[in-house]
């Protein structure tokens, strides 16, 4: 791939990425304690009460007087173990419903948490990454996020506390047992702290693989139409099929440390038991325990064991969820570089005057675009940016929204300055038309009512209203549902004309007091844009108005013209006082090498 994932997406520590998960189960803390709780407290019940029961009973058999009474020798133990069954099943049966319900509730929490920081990060953020691992990385996460939490609650828990209870009980009725076992379990927790960090940074390697494989075709699948024409399926398929044998290299390295592993413990498991077994029959024959002792014994070497081995398959689940879980909390610990300050007022727009004060911006690594520009909108004024590409024209629209913040000086809305108020308040005071507009995967009405406070259905009667002044309503009537027609993902089921004139359309349905047109009729034909231009004067009546465009028919008209060159103002006026410098002038040149009503970049 052409970028550096682990510099894009730098994973977190596996410490850090525990943090981040509790953390994400947020509101679900408690509930989720709860079920731990449960969990403890049945397997406690399952692996101690029960075993003790069996215990009494052998050593009562082999204790036996004759004609022995039911009722008096077994009864009270049979009717305890039927009780100790009854709360266990209760038990497990709350553990499971209180666990459930407060790991899907995590869940939600963990995707709507990583949706909301996703949309706090700039626009710089996503540009330099591709979509397709972002939203890869998000689904990977919270997926592997449930299945941690499933993995500690049914797996680690429980098998915690029966290697625990096996310790405890060992050590009061045959000590020396105990001993080895506890041996046993220090052994393998050391074994595995020693080998863990190998085990997960293998499990990291495979989800950065799988992340990306997927985020390639996420990718090729959105762009199907470049691929397509570009002939590169051939090219894009061994694209894929590299980074998916990437993906099973990486969990073979993963499966192999884990195996080598597996291997060292089972051969020390295999080993302790048997020491076990054999310092219990010793014990036996010295007659130092009773024969329920033995069975105790035998009983919680073999549990102990085998559930020592059902540990592994715990811990590389969960080392691959951690590693899963890990490049997504590396995002997460990613600062929005575009950030509200502490109790940011709301932006009062009364008149719309907009001023460039003194402002300095650069791109990260190069050198400034803008040094002390300066440049003053009044309320209602339409302005047109015109110069060559890379002069700064769009970047301008950019810091005005927000989506960059400048280095220095400041942006004016009315007086205020617009890196101290709610992005959220500037956002919703101005409306906005891009060159290449992209549709959410929705109806033509829902696109064109898209965003307007306290609307959640559309409102058919606005949707006409300025479906029709924005000549939507024209191709709309031949479209199979009319405005009730889903323009597919990012409005590819539309041209690029229909799309532009959707955007107008909610650009006149937000009515917001302050317009950026950014090329909003680049991708028009002759026709249409003759239909469109009645429209958008009719839109920018009564805002306030800087529009970026190449069309001589859009900003001839306009109030005042700006003429930028290498982030600079060197001219700016009217279309005719611009043109009368003649020769001397830049825009005069540009002028002058117009092509088909453009002017050249």
């Amino acid at each position: 791939m052409s970028y550096d994932s682990d510099t894009l997406f730098p994973p977190a520590s596996t410490a850090d990425t525990l943090r981040f998960c509790w953390n994400q189960i947020g509101s679900e803390q408690r509930p989720t304690v709860l079920g731990w709780l449960a969990i403890i407290a049945g397997s406690a019940l399952q692996s101690v009460a029960g075993p003790l029961i069996f215990a009494s009973l052998l050593t009562k058999v082999a204790d036996l007087p004759p004609h022995a009474s039911f009722a008096k020798t077994f009864e009270p133990l049979v009717i305890l173990y039927a009780i100790v069954l009854a709360l266990t099943t209760i038990i497990w049966r709350v553990a499971g419903w209180v666990e459930w319900g407060s790991s899907l509730r995590a869940f939600g929490n963990a995707i709507t948490n990583g949706y909301n920081h996703l949309v706090s990060l700039s626009h710089r953020w996503h540009s330099d990454r591709p979509a397709g691992e972002v939203i890869s990385t998000l689904e990977t996460f919270s997926w592997a996020f449930v299945d941690l939490i499933d993995t500690v609650s049914w797996g680690f828990l429980r098998i915690g506390v029966t290697v625990l209870s096996a310790v405890v009980v060992l050590a009061v009725v045959a000590w020396p047992v105990s001993v080895v076992m506890a041996v046993l379990v220090a052994v393998f927790a050391l074994v595995l702290r020693s080998r863990m960090a190998k085990v997960v940074a293998a499990a990291k390697a495979f989800s950065e693989a799988h992340t990306k494989s997927t985020g390639v075709i996420a990718d090729t699948i959105g762009n199907l139409t470049t691929v397509r024409t570009q002939s590169a399926e051939p090219l894009e398929t061994a694209h894929v099929r590299r980074l998916v044998d990437t993906t099973i290299e990486a969990d073979l390295r993963a499966r192999k440390v884990f195996a080598a592993t597996r291997l060292q413990m089972e051969g020390s498991l295999a080993g302790f038991s048997w020491v076990a077994v054999l310092v219990g029959v010793v014990l036996a024959l010295h007659h130092t325990v009773a024969a329920g002792a033995v069975y105790l014994v035998l009983y919680y070497a073999t549990a102990l064991v085998s559930n020592l081995e059902e540990s592994f398959e715990h811990i590389r689940s969960a080392s691959r969820g951690l590693g899963r879980c890990a490049k997504f909390a590396g995002v997460m610990a990613t600062q929005p570089e575009i950030r509200d300050v502490a109790a940011a007022p709301e932006l009062v727009v009364r008149r719309g005057a907009i001023e460039f004060k003194h402002v300095r911006f650069a791109y990260k690594g190069r050198e400034a675009l803008f040094d002390d520009l300066c440049l003053a909108i009044r309320p209602g004024e339409h302005v047109g940016l015109v110069g060559p590409s890379g002069s700064g024209k769009t970047t301008l629209t950019k810091l005005m929204l927000r989506f960059m913040d400048v280095d220095g000086g400041e942006i004016l809305v009315d007086g205020q300055d617009i890196s101290r108020v709610s992005q959220h308040s500037l956002r919703r005071h101005v409306s906005f038309v891009p060159q290449d507009p992209q549709m959410l995967h929705r109806t033509v009405a829902e696109n064109i009512c898209y965003g307007i406070d306290g609307l959640e259905l559309p409102d058919m009667d606005l949707v006409r209203e300025v479906g029709a002044a924005a000549h939507v309503e024209e191709f709309v009537a031949r479209l199979p549902e009319g405005y009730d027609t889903v323009v597919g993902e990012r409005g590819l089921k539309l041209s690029g004309g229909q799309r532009q004139r959707v955007a107008i359309a909610q650009a006149m349905a937000k009515s917001a007091p302050m317009l950026i047109l950014d090329e909003a009729t680049s991708a028009l034909d002759s026709e249409s844009e003759v239909l469109v231009q009645d429209a958008l004067w009719r839109l920018m009546s009564g805002a306030t108005a800087v529009v970026v465009a190449h069309r001589l028919a859009t900003i001839a008209r306009l109030d005042r013209i700006v003429v930028i060159e290498q982030g600079e103002i060197v001219e700016e006026g009217s279309h005719r006082e611009l043109l009368d410098l003649g020769d001397r002038g830049v825009y005069g040149r540009l002028w002058r090498h117009q092509s088909g009503g453009f002017l050249a970049a």
